[in-house]
C-alpha cells in the first residue's frame, strides 16, 4: 500500500492522470464516432466540459476522503496533489470557454450567450476558478494569512452548486447525467457530516460524564 502511495506521490505520474482525458480523445477520433464526426467542435466542447466538472469533483472529494480515512496513505499521497489537481480544473475550464468561444464564432455572438443562465453560470464559475488557481500556491498563503486563504478557497463551494446548475441544465448532460457525476461528492460530504456529528456527540457525553464523576 505505502508503494502504491510513493508512486501516485510523483509528479509525473500526476501528470498522466491529469493528462488522460485529452488522451481518451484518440478514441473517437481514431475510430471516427457518429457523434464526433456529427459536430466535432460540439464534442469537444461537451467532453472538455465534463472533463472539468470530473475533476473538480475529484478534487473537492480529497477534503472528505482525508477525514474519513485520515490514515490513508493513498489518500495522503492525492492530498499531496491537491493544488495542482484545482489549477489542472481551471486548465480544463478554461480550454472549454476558449472552444465554446470558437464555436459561437464571433465576439458578438459568445457575449450575447451571457444572457442565458447557464452560460453565465459557467462564466462565474470560470471566474472563480481564476481566484482560487491564482492563490493556489503558498505565497498567496503567506500574504492572505491560513484563515483569509481558507475563507476564499471556500468558493469552491460556490463553484460546485454554479457547475452543478450549468451541467445540469444543458441538453447533453441534464440533470440526470449530473446527479451521477456529483453524487460521489455529496455521499462523501454527508459521510464527512456524519463523523463530524458523532464525534461531537462522544466528546459531549465524556464531558458530561466527568462532570457528574466530579459531582
Amino acid at each position: 500500500m505505502n508503494g502504491i502511495a510513493r508512486f501516485l506521490k510523483k509528479r509525473w505520474v500526476l501528470y498522466i492522470l491529469l493528462l488522460t482525458p485529452l488522451f481518451y480523445l484518440y478514441v473517437p477520433i481514431s475510430q471516427s464516432e457518429t457523434e464526433y464526426l456529427a459536430d466535432p467542435a460540439k464534442y469537444l466542447l461537451e467532453y472538455i466540459g465534463i472533463s472539468a466538472t470530473i475533476l473538480f469533483v475529484s478534487a473537492l472529494a480529497i477534503t472528505p476522503l482525508r477525514r474519513i480515512f485520515p490514515k490513508s496513505p493513498i489518500v495522503k499521497a492525492f492530498a499531496f496533489h491537491r493544488r495542482q489537481i484545482g489549477v489542472s480544473v481551471f486548465i480544463y475550464a478554461l480550454l472549454h470557454l476558449l472552444i465554446y468561444f470558437a464555436y459561437t464564432g464571433s465576439w458578438s455572438g459568445f457575449v450575447k450567450d451571457w444572457e442565458k443562465l447557464f452560460i453565465l453560470s459557467g462564466i462565474v464559475a470560470l471566474i472563480l476558478l481564476l481566484v482560487l488557481a491564482l492563490t493556489s500556491n503558498n505565497r498567496a498563503v503567506r500574504a492572505l494569512g491560513g484563515k483569509r486563504w481558507k475563507r476564499v478557497h471556500r468558493l469552491a463551494y460556490l463553484i460546485m452548486f454554479l457547475l452543478i446548475y450549468h451541467q445540469a441544465t444543458q441538453e447533453k448532460t441534464g440533470y440526470r447525467e449530473t446527479a451521477k457525476i456529483f453524487a460521489p461528492l455529496v455521499l462523501l460530504q454527508t459521510l464527512r457530516i456524519g463523523l463530524y456529528g458523532k464525534r461531537a456527540l462522544d466528546e459531549r457525553r465524556k464531558e458530561a460524564s466527568a462532570s457528574f464523576e466530579k459531582q
